[in-house]
């Protein structure tokens, strides 16, 4: 599985994160070790109280555990990386708060950690952490027969269009593939050798050069959304007007985005307009159905978690009955009789607890399968969305097309990609 640590602050940012159930369908507190307090914000909140008897800024290490896609992961294998890498980091003995989220039919883990020794009352040093993690992953990979992506296996085979947070959230504003996106700009930047040639490419692929505020170079879409190419290519600035020159030669955005207002016209729009109404039409009914699920499979979680509750309870008032009171329980003392009935309740608790955990995992992996099917739908619905949008920015050119030939061009476009859909 995929390893991602940070070091940070932020206690009480980490936890609404950690909990936020709005963006995830489903959070489970697994386990809150080390700690007075039997929640994650408090738990988090004590970590940060320790380390204001310390300088440390960045007092929690974060981890997150994500599994390939299709595999099937039990807790305890979570368990088990997690250990792992506490283990290489350094961090076995530190407090720590495990959850579970699962958002998109798929399951992964978050694991944070306090980086304050108590004894020591000092940070616990993480030399190296990120190339520990991928070795950790490599190992995880190979132990449970997946298949290594390429970039564990050979760091130069790395996946060069992925993308961190803030592209995501840019294409997510401009409701396109956030992979599409990147790629485009990539493969648009490596063919080209300057300013020149790269603005001509990128208008092949219906984007347009342009001078950002701050930000050096940009890149403009059809719908005149901006792209910072400095992060969405992963290039420095300075090498980037190494080969593009300096940005004050082109025009800048406000005036760029006029240029696309005037060449795309009312008939571009048209079609970009229709095209989001088609996958919000499409999408309206699935989104509703996976409300309606994930409503459910709440419910039926919670019935379990109520129902275990109530089990635990009745156990432990059986277990109590067990022992004898009065003269009776002062002899069973004497006699060791009731250290083995205790040590004999202690193993009955584990085995109930493992059932529970069992019990809850089982229903989980059900309404895992429940919402892959789904989630299959939902992801068909949007790669054709996307497919629409790439062949539209596509047809779209700098030069002045006439409304009606734009239209027969990208119904051109669309019967000819039909099959892919």
């Amino acid at each position: 599985m995929i390893l991602k640590g940070s070091q940070r602050g932020g206690a009480l940012n980490l936890a609404r994160h950690l909990l936020n159930t709005r963006d995830n369908d489903h959070v489970t507190v697994h386990a809150v070790e080390g700690f007075v307090a039997a929640d994650v914000s408090g738990a988090l909140m004590e970590m940060y109280a320790v380390s204001r008897a310390t300088k440390c800024r960045q007092f929690m290490f974060s981890l997150s555990l994500s599994p390939p896609k299709d595999a099937t992961v039990t807790v305890q294998d979570f368990e088990d990386a997690i250990n792992q890498a506490a283990e290489k980091l350094g961090l076995q003995h530190q407090p720590r708060v495990v959850l579970f989220h699962e958002k998109n039919a798929r399951l992964h883990a978050h694991a944070v950690f306090s980086r304050i020794d108590i004894a020591q009352m000092r940070a616990v040093n993480l030399p190296f952490y990120k190339e520990q993690l991928n070795e950790l992953a490599r190992e995880l990979y190979l132990s449970h027969g997946w298949e290594l992506p390429q970039g564990l296996a050979d760091r130069s085979l790395s996946n060069p269009l992925n993308f961190g947070l803030a592209e995501w959230q840019e294409a997510q504003r401009a409701k396109r593939d956030p992979r599409e996106i990147k790629a485009a700009l990539k493969a648009c930047f490596t063919q080209s050798d300057g300013a020149a040639s790269f603005m001509a490419a990128l208008k092949e692929r219906g984007f347009w050069f342009a001078r950002g505020d701050r930000r050096g170079f940009v890149a403009l879409d059809y719908k005149g959304n901006v792209y910072s190419l400095s992060r969405w290519l992963d290039v420095k600035p300075k090498e980037l007007q190494a080969r593009l020159g300096a940005p004050e030669q082109l025009a800048s955005v406000e005036a760029t985005q006029a240029e696309i207002a005037a060449t795309i016209g009312t008939a571009a729009r048209r079609i970009a307009e229709g095209n989001e109404r088609r996958q919000a039409e499409a999408l309206t009914p699935l989104l509703d159905q996976k409300h309606r699920i994930v409503a459910r499979q709440r419910a039926e979680r919670t019935e379990l978690a109520e129902r275990q509750a109530r089990e635990r309870t009745a156990q432990a008032r059986e277990h109590a009955r067990r022992f004898r009171r009065g003269l009776k329980g002062l002899f069973d003392w004497f006699t060791g009789k009731r250290a083995q009935m205790r040590r004999a309740i202690e193993v009955e608790t584990d085995a109930a607890r493992r059932r529970s955990e069992a019990a809850f995992d089982a229903l989980r992996q059900q309404h895992l399968v429940e919402g892959k099917r789904l989630q299959a739908k939902i992801d068909s619905v949007r790669a054709r969305a996307s497919k629409r949008q790439h062949l539209l920015a596509c047809t779209l050119r700098i030069d002045q097309t006439e409304p009606d030939e734009l239209i027969d061009k990208f119904k051109i476009q669309v019967i000819e990609h039909e099959h892919e859909f």
